[in-house]
């Protein structure tokens, strides 16, 4: 872990391995610290680049943000700074959002994309949970939504909080995160009304990632997804709720070492 300065917010930045530059944008979890699935990624020839947003964990507090166009500026900077031209850009929930808006705004900025059970879209028929404790929240069902396997998620996130860390750490991490998502996701509730007819304009070999169980954010957005950017395909992992990358992130980090090699294969598309 390092720190960087983004226009004048210090930033921590997670890298891990070396070769083809692969960044990963965290969901609303914060995963950014030695997570089983950089090490995944690593192995499989990748340098990892996984930049902390401000306002998540030891990070600045975010900048005064208010729409989800201002944190994807922020990211563009973010590759300036870790002099990155383009890379393999995989995002989960919060950063699938914002790895769909940074392909549709600078699409030179990106080799291949990867989103994984993400926001940003509105469906009607299957709407995202309200993850803000709204009237009538149940707070055991909002975790079931997301985790129906129970899965130790305190377990799976701990390399994220580092060695014997404060007992109060999880609970301040997940707080800041929480006031980012409300900045830039609470009107209109997690989605950019603009983002599904724009979708088109994505060039990039696309690869839809969805936990078959997630009923936090339906697979209904994943196949909107997959039908709105062009030439895109949707998988849903087995047995999997809204965070396959932190549930599961063998078969996760698989899948996209098998997705950018697929690309990498076919003649005309360069992600190496």
């Amino acid at each position: 872990m390092r720190t960087e300065n983004v226009d004048g917010h210090r930033i921590r930045v997670h890298e891990q391995g070396s070769g083809q530059p692969l960044v990963y944008l965290h969901s609303g979890s914060g995963e950014v610290g030695p997570m089983p699935i950089f090490a995944g990624l690593a192995d499989a020839g990748f340098r990892v680049l996984a930049p902390e947003l401000p306002g998540f964990g030891e990070s600045d507090k975010a900048p005064r943000w208010r729409r989800i166009e201002d944190v994807v500026l922020h990211l563009r900077r973010t590759f300036d700074v870790l002099e990155l031209d383009s890379a393999v850009l995989v995002g989960s929930s919060f950063g699938g959002w914002l790895a769909a808006e940074l392909a549709v705004w600078f699409p030179e900025r990106v080799r291949a994309l990867v989103l994984v059970d993400a926001i940003g879209l509105r469906v009607d028929e299957a709407p995202i949970s309200d993850v803000f404790g709204g009237p009538g929240s149940d707070v055991e069902e909002l975790l079931y939504r997301a985790n129906p396997h129970g899965r130790d998620m305190a377990a799976l996130m701990a390399p994220v909080y580092g060695d014997d860390p404060p007992a109060d750490l999880p609970l301040r991490y997940q707080i800041r995160g929480m006031e980012v998502l409300a900045k830039v996701g609470w009107n209109p509730y997690m989605h950019n009304p603009l983002l599904a007819e724009r979708l088109t304009l994505i060039s990039a070999p696309t690869l839809v990632l969805w936990g078959a169980d997630d009923h936090l954010v339906p697979p209904a957005h994943g196949e909107r997804y997959a039908a709105g950017i062009p030439g895109a395909r949707l998988e849903l992992i087995p047995d999997c709720g809204h965070l396959p990358a932190i549930e599961q992130p063998e078969t996760t980090a698989s899948l996209v070492t098998a997705f950018v090699a697929e690309q990498r294969a076919t003649a005309g598309i360069a992600v190496s």
